[in-house]
């Protein structure tokens, strides 16, 4: 668990109010944090948050591994080398190809929307032609590393040689966890291969296990581009349902779903489950004593919350989190500290629900009795609701920032109600008695329920 202290607490003002705090009372570990949970003082003329500093070129460096203890460092140094030559592999198969060809240089692959599989996609479906041509496409845009890069057109035609393995200009996001990538192409083959059984297939969906394999961190978590590409996307990434549909692919594989992966590989898959499930508890995290919920990223080395883009910044995050406590609560056989997680989650959310408001985007506007919803983004210590902007800002109102992101980005969401109901049930097989007191639900603070 990452512990947070937060600053003395001060009287707490409306959810929704601005406020000003002192740059010493913000620097909590390098993070925003401006009161102790539940407590925001307003001292003097309102501004907004103080910005944090965008993350350096890299979160995974040999410098920044240097200041691990010896015992740690040597995995970690490691997963650099083998992430440095596995991004030479994938460049220098395209160039090979660019020579062969007598091509002037790599194009970048034809752009498509990202790939999901649909629920027209049915046992009977993967039976059929279409589903084997769009699998023989789909092998074509694995990397070297074995897996896939986002918004890449797969069911039009295979890739052309000479092309990249990503739709953009230029060499980035050549594979990627991010929107689905990788995960859902794998969840195609490994449907595809169980119901045709093509060796092509098969031996495709087995190389983009080891692709899972070796983009894990030594700690368990998973970045969000592999190899690495440095800034974020370096980050152990809980954005996008990164974490949890890579363990959901795992465990359907330890549990025999690809009944043509051998058992050595599913057993591999398991232990690689657990690692990740290890380190989505670790990354929980905890203030004032209290388990909270999770951010979009984390530090891969540290596991503190980090921010990513200029507009999405240190944070604990309603919408990911909500996705993390349903994968808990859908463990078969959860462990003590995967419990406590789940009721200690659940508590935040509760403590956390917005009422009277509904989300009408680009504006939050007063609607007595509407709700409940969760902002995207709290601030880690207040629990205020905060928004950030192309800039790098961080404002309390979705109203400052710019049209352009209140119009591009979704800053409210009534998912986790979905999951606090289905906690309900959850919880009624596993109550929350005589928890550590660092699993304790919150319940002290306005709006506590749903």
């Amino acid at each position: 668990m990452i512990r947070i202290r937060p600053p003395a607490p001060g009287p707490l003002p409306g959810v929704f109010a601005r406020a000003t705090t002192s740059r010493r009372a913000l620097r909590v570990l390098g993070l925003v944090a401006a009161c102790a949970a539940g407590a925001c003082g307003d001292r003097g003329a309102p501004t907004s948050p103080v910005p944090v500093t965008a993350a350096g070129d890299t979160l995974v460096s040999d410098a920044r591994i240097g200041t691990l203890p010896s015992g740690q460092r040597p995995p970690w140094l490691a997963y650099l080398d083998s992430s440095g030559a596995g991004a030479a592999r994938d460049r220098a198969a395209v160039d090979a190809q660019v020579r062969t060809a007598g091509l002037p240089g790599w194009t970048p692959a034809p752009l498509g929307p990202d790939f999901y599989l649909t629920s027209d996609m049915t046992d009977t479906w993967f039976h059929g032609a279409e589903a084997w041509r769009i699998a023989d496409i789909i092998v074509s845009f694995q990397t070297p590393t074995g897996g896939w890069s986002k918004a890449v057109d797969v069911r039009t035609r295979p890739r052309a040689p000479g092309e990249s393995f990503a739709s953009g200009a230029n060499w980035t996001w050549i594979s990627t966890f991010d929107n689905g990538a990788t995960a859902e192409e794998l969840r195609f083959l490994g449907a595809t291969a169980r119901a045709q059984g093509d060796a092509r297939h098969i031996a495709s969906f087995m190389a983009g296990l080891g692709y899972i394999a070796r983009s894990q961190f030594p700690n368990g978590c998973w970045p969000q581009v592999y190899p690495l590409e440095g800034s974020y996307h370096d980050a152990a990434t809980f954005n996008d349902r990164v974490m949890v549909r890579v363990l959901e692919l795992l465990d359907a594989v330890g549990r025999g779903e690809y009944p043509f992966v051998p058992a050595s590989a599913r057993a591999a898959a398991a232990a690689s489950s657990a690692r990740g499930l290890a380190c989505t508890l670790a990354a929980q995290v905890v203030v004032a004593g209290r388990r909270t919920v999770w951010a979009q990223q984390h530090d891969p080395l540290t596991l503190a919350p980090v921010k990513a883009r200029a507009y999405e910044p240190v944070a604990l995050c309603g919408l990911e989190s909500a996705g993390v406590m349903d994968y808990l609560m859908a463990l078969t056989a959860p462990a003590a500290d995967a419990v406590a997680a789940v009721h200690a989650a659940a508590g935040w959310f509760r403590a956390n629900a917005i009422y009277g408001y509904e989300y009408r985007q680009p504006d939050i506007v007063a609607s007595p009795g509407a709700g409940p919803l969760w902002a995207r983004f709290y601030e880690i210590g207040s629990g205020r609701p905060i928004f950030g902007d192309r800039d790098g800002s961080v404002h309390y109102l979705v109203g400052e920032i710019s049209m352009e992101r209140r119009l591009g980005y979704a800053w409210y969401t009534a998912a986790p109600l979905g999951t606090l109901q289905r906690y309900d049930a959850w919880a009624l097989q596993r109550p929350a008695a005589a928890l550590h007191p660092a699993s304790r639900i919150w319940t002290s603070r306005p709006n506590a329920g749903y």
